[in-house]
């Protein structure tokens, strides 16, 4: 069993392409990611790093390469899955939304 990683790009790879995540399976997460980061991993991720657009480990899910398919068939759907989009805050931080009346 590995873990299966979703990156999120800080901008999409260009205008044609509008591409923010990545989905990908590693038995070793860092030595993986450190791939991705020297421009070595997924094409994707080249592309990102040849352009000078950061990523992140959005999420990470313990599976195998038949759960990463799962996902990656979801089209569409990593956007729902990456919690920087959805804005949700990383579990177990504290948070007050100011927009609140009561707290006003």
């Amino acid at each position: 069993m590995g873990v299966i990683y979703l990156l999120h790009f800080e901008q999409p790879i260009s205008d044609k392409h509008t591409a923010q995540h990545y989905i990908g399976y590693a038995y070793h997460l860092s030595s993986r990611i450190q791939q991705h980061l020297k421009g070595r991993g997924a094409r994707l991720t080249q592309v990102a790093k040849e352009r000078g657009i950061p990523f992140v480990i959005a999420r990470t899910w313990r599976g195998d390469r038949t759960f990463e398919r799962i996902l990656k068939r979801r089209k569409n759907a990593t956007k729902r899955l990456c919690p920087i989009c959805r804005r949700q805050p990383p579990a177990g931080q504290l948070t007050l939304d100011l927009q609140d009346e009561d707290l006003l």
